[in-house]
């Protein structure tokens, strides 16, 4: 063995070692995120609901009653035919909730959907599913909509 081959391969270790330092800071920075938004979306949520933006009403069942009433005034208007509308008795307090299967044409039921979210108060579909049926499209939702007493 020449004397020159370690000197040689010391010389390239410490060519790479600035590459590898850069590398394992990146790594270091990159777990740290990580860990931060797993700490982020493990807390709760603030509240839902805000004053201004929330349908008044004087109770939960109320609440239900008054956005079963702007669905069907927006399936009305946007001509989509509503097969079911049930509220959900266990929501809690400052929201209502209801599940709703409504059906019509492709072009119908997206209008109708954007204008649930769009309109005022906030409508918000948790769940949603578009499937193709017999005549058109039938879209399967779960509202969920804040209420203030």
């Amino acid at each position: 063995m020449t004397p020159r081959l370690p000197l040689i391969a010391l010389g390239i270790a410490a060519l790479l070692a600035v590459p590898t330092a850069g590398a394992l800071d990146d790594l270091a920075t990159a777990r740290a995120d990580r860990d931060t938004a797993r700490a982020d979306a493990t807390t709760i949520p603030a509240a839902v609901a805000v004053a201004g933006a929330a349908f008044p009403a004087d109770n939960a069942a109320d609440a239900a009653r008054r956005l079963a009433a702007r669905v069907r005034a927006d399936a009305a208007r946007g001509g989509v035919l509503i097969e079911s509308l049930a509220a959900d008795p266990a929501a809690p307090a400052p929201l209502a909730i209801l599940t709703l299967r409504v059906s019509g044409s492709e072009k119908a039921l997206v209008a109708f959907a954007d204008l649930l979210e769009r309109g005022g108060p906030p409508v918000r579909m948790a769940a949603w599913r578009l499937t193709s049926g017999p005549g058109g499209v039938q879209l399967d939702a779960r509202l969920v909509a804040p209420w203030r007493g």
